[in-house]
């Protein structure tokens, strides 16, 4: 089966912050996440923690826009082939956000797609 080496794990969940600062101090301070990084690749800041190997992801709540997609916005699955899981998932009819991967700098590429509920489901290749 050629989608066990495809789909290869959890990248990360991604969750709204409303505000970042109170959120970061919340999941560090409160919970034990580990403080990993901090990036602003769009109009939108995204700060990864890890706890025990699950990484979240705040995503920066923006213009007003809080829960389009809930408070869990996003799951992300790690492929090792971003290209071919897009091409998976099109032979499978699932809808997809987007027509192209994204770079999100440093090699790595992310794409949008819905699962059957509607949920925002995304790619994520290092």
């Amino acid at each position: 089966m050629e989608n066990k080496s495809l789909f290869t794990g959890v990248e990360h969940i991604g969750i709204k912050a409303l505000e970042m600062e109170k959120a970061i101090r919340f999941y560090t301070e409160v919970l034990g996440f580990k403080f990993l990084n901090r990036i602003k690749p769009g109009e939108v800041e995204l700060v990864f923690l890890e706890l025990g190997g699950t990484v979240v992801e705040l995503v920066e709540v923006v213009n007003g826009q809080k829960f389009e997609d809930g408070v869990v916005n996003h799951l992300a699955i790690r492929v090792s082939d971003i290209m071919k899981a897009i091409d998976h998932l099109k032979d499978h009819q699932v809808e997809l956000t987007a027509s192209e991967p994204m770079s999100i700098g440093e090699g790595r590429y992310n794409f949008f797609f819905r699962g059957p509920s509607g949920e925002r489901l995304e790619l994520y290749q290092v």
